[in-house]
């Protein structure tokens, strides 16, 4: 019982360290690293920080050193270079670790530390070299190599990673492969180099890892590696969306719980996801019924909050949304087409006939898309849209994510956020939760309309527009049931709503299953595109933690030793 108590009395300080939220007042906004890789295998790195610091007296980025070596480093912000110290002490204060920066070596590795200086807005260069960066294998030459670290004390809200040759050679997909892991973005090539970025802000449980091949005779890495590179990307690949491997991710969970064992328990069920969706799940449950289109019709904002606050879990569902919009406003009319199929039996097909352009900026985006999968007769096929996403899967992702950042920037404009655009209800202003309120009440009220007393709406009720919303809430189906419990005598005029729906449904579906595959062949073999949350083992350098760091006493230290 004895160690127990003494567990309950340092376990808050434990925890605090460990999670890394001490320092709400410290915020790192952006990390944006450059690497020059040069011909013996070692990069010259330069880490950007742009953040506020309010509190601590350092901060710090631990890499691990089991494979490859640090050496070289230099820190400096707006008003010049910071003076190196051999033997850095993080037990200095404020005042000591002032415009000095330092190697701190730990178990593990090193830990790259350099004084916070100046409280408020500031900037930070961090430059260092990794020897071993890149290696030599059988197959090709390569590396697999964390950049950000999970668990960051000050966790930035964006990163970005690029990566060239000092030698001039143009990377593409004829000479590398590149792919990442850990965080919402993409990993492309870019005019010669590769560039990662987030396109979702981050949270405390991403990192990002970004690994490449290179075809041999680019570069001399001087260190050489007895397996091939494919060997480190079929690990990599575990637990990843790249491969099939599902088992992969599940393994390491249980390797990293027991590892960390009842500490990382505790710390997850007290972390800010929990705490995200526990807000979420209880401002969904206190939405009152909303039986109006919501955002004042802007399917854009009525998408970013979708998605961003859990009411809609697969973001293509728009496209199918919008290809219903545009048949309610006969923009597109849906033809069935009889042929004779094999063995002479005769099939029905549905093509869509394009009429007119939409109104709407992301309802043309999608009709021009539209128009130049159907070719010169303006009659679309489903095959020949499948056709087109194949060939042009960007086509698909650019009106996705054009669509999701439309949405987002509209809904700052119209002061939904406090300031901070983040994924939070505590993010959003009294006139951002009344916008998200809509689009909960709204999917409440369809998902519950045969539950609800009232039925003076019937006759006025905007059917076109409720389908499209539900469409892009993926509840069009129980909807429709529901209206027909409801009204039983207009089950007609339901059975065109829902044939509509189908059709939208099934030519979103093509499109964007199409458009999937062609980008996961693309990605898997290194091409470029989506990075993937999961996955990424076997990375070098990197770590867990980081950010700025408070002074540990004396005193404190005393009372941990003493307690145990």
């Amino acid at each position: 019982m004895k160690w127990i108590k003494k567990l309950l009395l340092v376990a808050p300080l434990m925890l605090l360290l460990i999670s890394g939220t001490a320092y709400a007042k410290n915020n790192v906004s952006e990390i944006d690293i450059s690497v020059t890789v040069r011909d013996d295998g070692s990069a010259y790195v330069v880490q950007n920080w742009q953040g506020t610091f309010e509190e601590g007296t350092e901060n710090y980025i631990p890499i691990a050193t089991k494979d490859i070596g640090i050496s070289d480093l230099k820190v400096s912000d707006e008003k010049g270079e910071y003076t190196f110290v051999d033997d850095w002490d993080i037990d200095a204060d404020f005042d000591a670790k002032k415009r000095k920066c330092g190697i701190n070596k730990t178990d593990d590795g090193v830990e790259l530390c350099f004084g916070i200086t100046d409280y408020g807005e500031n900037k930070y260069a961090i430059e260092y070299v990794v020897t071993d960066f890149v290696k030599s294998y059988s197959d090709y030459d390569g590396t697999n190599f964390m950049f950000i670290n999970p668990q960051m004390s000050t966790f930035p809200t964006d990163g970005k990673v690029s990566i060239r040759l000092e030698n001039g050679t143009a990377l593409d997909e004829n000479n590398a492969g590149i792919w990442a892991f850990g965080y919402e973005g993409e990993v492309q090539f870019q005019q010669g180099s590769i560039v990662a970025y987030t396109t979702s802000a981050l949270e405390d449980d991403n990192d990002m890892i970004v690994m490449f091949r290179l075809d041999k005779g680019i570069l001399s890495p001087t260190k050489s590696v007895s397996k091939s590179f494919e060997e480190v990307k079929d690990t990599a690949f575990e637990g990843s969306d790249y491969g099939d491997d599902e088992g992969g991710l599940l393994e390491t969970i249980i390797g990293f719980v027991v590892l960390i064992g009842i500490v990382v328990v505790v710390v997850w069920l007290i972390s800010s996801v929990v705490k995200r969706k526990k807000a979420i799940k209880a401002f969904y449950e206190q939405a009152n019924y909303y039986r109006e289109v919501p955002n004042g019709g802007e399917i854009r904002v009525s998408h970013f909050l979708a998605q961003t606050f859990d009411v809609a879990k697969e973001e293509s569902l728009l496209i199918g949304a919008l290809i219903l919009s545009m048949i309610n406003k006969g923009c597109i009319d849906p033809q069935t087409e009889e042929s004779v199929g094999a063995f002479g039996k005769s099939k029905k097909s549905v093509n869509l006939k394009l009429i007119k352009k939409p109104d709407t900026d992301i309802e043309k985006k999608l009709y021009k898309v539209l128009v130049k999968a159907a070719g010169e007769d303006g009659i679309l096929q489903e095959k020949e849209l499948e056709k087109y996403a194949y060939k042009h899967p960007e086509s698909v992702s650019n009106l996705l994510e054009n669509a999701l950042d439309d949405g987002r920037e509209i809904f700052a404009e119209n002061k939904g956020f406090t300031g901070h655009s983040g994924r939070k209800i505590s993010d959003l202003t009294a006139k951002g939760k009344e916008e998200l309120a809509e689009v909960m009440g709204l999917k409440k009220y369809l998902e519950d309309f045969s539950l609800i007393s009232e039925r003076e709406i019937s006759e006025t009720i905007i059917w076109q527009d409720y389908m499209v919303y539900a469409t892009l809430f993926g509840i069009a189906d129980k909807v429709i049931k529901q209206f027909e419990k409801v009204y039983p005598d207009r089950v007609p005029e339901f059975e065109n709503y829902n044939r509509n729906v189908i059709i939208a449904h099934s030519y979103c579906h093509s499109m964007h299953r199409s458009a999937e595959r062609a980008m996961q062949e693309e990605r898997t073999s290194g091409q470029g595109g989506f990075a993937s949350i999961g996955g990424g083992g076997g990375f070098s350098g990197g770590g867990t933690g980081g950010g700025s760091r408070e002074l540990l006493t004396a005193t404190t230290r005393g009372f941990l030793s003493e307690s145990w």
